[in-house]
């Protein structure tokens, strides 16, 4: 088990620099280092470790500790649009700040990053899968396409 630690922490800390990176394009210094702190939690961490780096099948017990571990990592960090949900049912949220919705598309940004991909406002399903307040689905929009024509600027694609 004490190799699975070893790969969950591994990950963690190239998942936190890759997202780091992202906010310190946006000038989220603070929120970069921070990000996903709870994965270090006991609560959070040996659930991961677990499921992701062991090379076991989980047990149902098991299974049901990462589930918590899951909820309490999105109900404890603000980057994730399910904390900002009030109703699944009714598909219900409140207007999430833009510093975490900017942290929340550096996220996203930062597992392209990890698989060698681009990532893209085609890439986002906000229909049926994500659930945000009408405000915070414009400005997401309106990030994200801000966000890929300076990319594609800088890169030489547009005139």
């Amino acid at each position: 088990m004490l190799k699975a630690y070893w790969k969950c922490f591994l990950y963690i800390n190239n998942h936190k620099l890759n997202v780091l990176i992202e906010c310190w394009k946006e000038g989220l210094y603070i929120q970069g280092i921070f990000h996903d702190m709870s994965k270090f939690s006991p609560k959070e961490f040996h659930p991961y470790a677990k499921k992701f780096f062991s090379n076991t099948k989980l047990t149902e017990a098991e299974e049901l500790e990462w589930k918590y571990a899951w909820l309490h990592h999105q109900h404890n960090n603000k980057h994730h649009w399910e904390y900002w949900v009030v109703n699944p049912h009714t598909k219900e949220a409140v207007p999430m700040p833009t510093k975490y919705l900017i942290e929340m598309v550096c996220d996203w940004r930062s597992f392209s990053r990890k698989w060698g991909k681009r990532f893209k406002e085609l890439d986002l399903d906000l229909t049926d899968t994500i659930i945000l307040h009408n405000e915070t689905k414009e400005k997401l929009k309106h990030f994200i396409k801000k966000g890929n024509k300076h990319e594609a600027k800088t890169n030489g694609e547009l005139n």
